[in-house]
């Protein structure tokens, strides 16, 4: 007869893994895990065990009490706990779960680094959508018996580096106005464009937009446009056989002499030196 644990409903099976002694000693490992959906009464309060856990939630809610927080988790979301330490976690309606249990030597410094940067372990949003293929293939490794300790491994690593991961830094007002000339300068290079172009597509003066895009690019915008153009003209040089002027004009310099000094002064090449460097012989 089997043995039911209170508030489980239906579980899909309980897989175990054992890893070996490479395992253990080098890589991040899996104990065991399955799918559950439970209801009230299911509840669990745990003091210790020698393992960390993952819980994605497929439908439904959980609620959990982690180091003095008390929070619920909704579909779509995940909780990573350490079960070194108190953890207490319950249903009070119906809800279905994906999760497992697992360890290494690195687990406790990287599950710890995600707690101190990310909170309480509750993951909603771009992270549980970062983490969810990840933990899909742990599954479908689990239920592989031919699967490899490696794979278990990179999968699981996989989804801490996604939990560990800063979160987005919101973007400044100053730093939205140079993405947007970034973007317009990449689109419109291969125009006969001037800085003061770029200046008045942001609504900027020529003097304060050239400091504001100094300072957060760490180049003036008028080499970063001449960069641009330079980087087509090579791809052009490399792929094309295109002459120097038509290279010229397609990359938005004003004349070929000028798109030759430039070339020159950054890459200590004349334009046909840098084709014949890529050509078949490597020769010039």
């Amino acid at each position: 007869m089997e043995k039911r644990e209170a508030g489980v409903i239906w579980k899909e099976r309980m897989y175990f893994r054992s890893a070996d002694l490479f395992a253990k000693e080098n890589l991040l490992y899996i104990l065991w895990g399955s799918v559950y959906l439970v209801d009230k009464p299911y509840e669990v309060s745990r003091n210790y065990m020698d393992a960390y856990m993952v819980q994605y939630i497929l439908e439904g809610e959980l609620h959990f009490e982690l180091r003095g927080r008390e929070f619920s988790a909704k579909a779509n979301e995940l909780v990573i706990l350490n079960c070194k330490e108190s953890n207490h976690y319950w249903a009070d309606k119906p809800a279905k779960v994906k999760w497992f249990h697992f360890n290494g030597k690195m687990a406790e410094n990287i599950v710890e680094y995600i707690y101190k940067n990310n909170g309480s372990g509750h993951f909603s949003g771009t992270y549980a959508k970062k983490a969810e293929p990840f933990i899909n293939n742990v599954f479908e490794l689990l239920r592989d018996k031919n699967s490899s300790d490696f794979e278990l491994s990179h999968n699981i690593y996989s989804i801490l580096c996604e939990l560990a991961a800063p979160p987005p830094l919101k973007v400044s007002p100053a730093e939205d106005i140079i993405k947007k000339a970034e973007k317009y300068m990449r689109e419109n290079y291969a125009r006969p464009i001037a800085v003061k172009d770029v200046a008045e597509y942001t609504g900027l003066s020529l003097f304060y937009f050239t400091r504001l895009f100094k300072k957060l690019m760490r180049i003036s915008p008028h080499l970063y446009l001449t960069n641009l153009r330079l980087d087509n003209a090579k791809n052009l040089l490399t792929h094309t056989y295109y002459s120097v002027e038509e290279i010229a004009g397609k990359s938005g310099f004003q004349s070929s002499s000028h798109f030759i000094r430039a070339f020159k002064k950054s890459t200590s090449l004349t334009p046909n030196n840098f084709r014949k460097y890529f050509s078949d012989n490597g020769k010039y």
